[in-house]
């Protein structure tokens, strides 16, 4: 089950632009679009390349289970493949066909919020409160007024650090916050050791605080004073040494950034939470002994699917039950216990991840699993629905050159904002 990353904002949010003309069902049954009434007769739901052998029975389980609870229902369950999900999705809606549950992730449903094609499940819902803020926050939208979805399965990231490279540096505990990593970066750098094998990018600068929103009020607003003096301190920081020569050849991807931090290369990088014994302990294990593990920078980036209702579907009321149903605690622990590495979307099911999570080979793992169900209560989505890869290349590009001398920080990330407000959709 590979890590769902929110890359394809760019498809999704020029979708909203076709699907502004649609305003429902092909049959002309639009539904009550608010969830209530009686909880009977068939819906449909749709997940994202989720019918193999591990998840089929846990799915057809779900079913009859509610099915059970609710005589007089009929959840047709359907799968549609990973490649071309969006457009998918995207025909669906045109044809007034969108299922009435279905699997999306925040930039999907942006585009179909958008255009008023899912319920707002903040004002249909009584248990919106249950599922974790971020998670909740992620399907909440500037210029779109509700909540459009529960979150699901959930992902983060954590710091891991190399205390046999901090110490040669003279750094004798992982730095708590993203100023003291530069510090000791600093230190690390004058015994030429580097901490960094990538540059920031908007993202990283939302997480750490700088830019506390990328889009706000229709406008790319990641161009702060604050945002801009940590670029210039990288600059410093590339003179001294403390940056590899691959976070300025493009290869600062969070893939390279662990496998330079496997071979030794650097002191520090993010990873999800099961990076111990699915990665270091596989492909590193000389390393093993030199990792340690904190909490994620600021507000810690967060990976979210989540489960939608169409506002048009003809049986809202069992749409909303059920959408309930699969997202309830109980049923979340049962389906993270088959993803690994990822988290349930309630409050309550985060409470102990011992309930759900793998048992640890390496007394590190457990930490890092706990570590991990700690800080979804603080995680968040980074980016925005409107900003795209192509936007967040181009920053990059920019924040690179200013970290080489050749543009300032400030300079860096205006042009990212003027190239991104030029390129929005919508």
């Amino acid at each position: 089950m590979k890590h769902r990353s929110t890359a394809v904002a760019g498809i999704a949010v020029a979708a909203s632009l076709v699907l502004a003309g649609c305003t429902g069902g092909g049959s002309g049954d639009t539904g009550s679009g608010s969830g209530s009434g009686e909880v009977t007769g068939e819906i449909t739901f749709q997940t994202w390349s989720l019918k193999n052998d591990k998840f089929t029975p846990y799915f057809e389980g779900v079913v009859k289970a509610f099915e059970k609870e609710h005589p007089g229902t009929t959840v047709k369950w359907v799968d549609q493949p990973s490649e071309g999900y969006e457009d998918k999705i995207l025909q669906q809606a045109e044809s007034g066909e969108l299922p009435d549950v279905v699997n999306l992730p925040p930039e999907y449903a942006y585009s179909l919020a958008s255009a008023d094609q899912l319920l707002d499940l903040g004002s249909a819902s009584k248990v919106i409160d249950d599922y974790v803020p971020g998670g909740v926050a992620a399907y909440e939208y500037d210029g779109v007024e509700g909540s459009f979805a529960f979150p699901w399965y959930l992902g983060t990231e954590l710091n891991y650090w190399n205390t046999s490279l901090l110490a040669k540096g003279g750094v004798t505990a992982p730095p708590k916050t993203f100023d003291e990593t530069l510090d000791a970066a600093e230190k690390l750098a004058a015994a030429g050791v580097p901490m960094f094998s990538s540059v920031p990018s908007p993202k990283t600068l939302q997480i750490v605080g700088a830019a506390p929103d990328i889009y706000k009020d229709g406008k790319f607003v990641f161009n702060t004073p604050e945002a801009a003096k940590i670029i210039d301190r990288y600059a410093e920081l590339y003179k001294a040494g403390a940056i590899t020569a691959e976070a300025l050849q493009g290869a600062g991807t969070a893939n390279s950034n662990i496998n330079i931090f496997n071979t030794g290369g650097v002191a520090w990088t993010t990873a999800g939470p099961n990076y111990i014994d699915k990665d270091v302990a596989v492909n590193a294990p000389n390393l093993l002994p030199d990792v340690d593990v904190t909490n994620g920078f600021g507000n810690p980036p967060l990976f979210v699917q989540g489960i939608s209702v169409s506002k048009n579907s003809k049986n809202s009321a069992t749409a909303l039950a059920f959408a309930e149903f699969v997202t309830n605690t109980e049923n979340q622990i049962a389906f993270v216990k088959l993803a690994a590495g990822f988290f349930p979307g309630t409050v309550a099911a985060n409470a102990d991840p011992s309930v759900f999570a793998e048992a640890p080979v390496n007394e590190l793992q457990g930490t890092a699993t706990s570590l991990a169900a700690e800080q979804m209560a603080d995680a968040k989505q980074t980016g925005a629905p409107q900003y795209t890869e192509a936007m967040e290349t181009y920053a990059k590009q920019q924040i690179a050159l200013a970290v080489t001398g050749e543009i300032t920080g400030q300079e860096a990330l205006d042009k990212a904002v003027e190239y991104a407000q030029q390129n929005v959709v919508g």
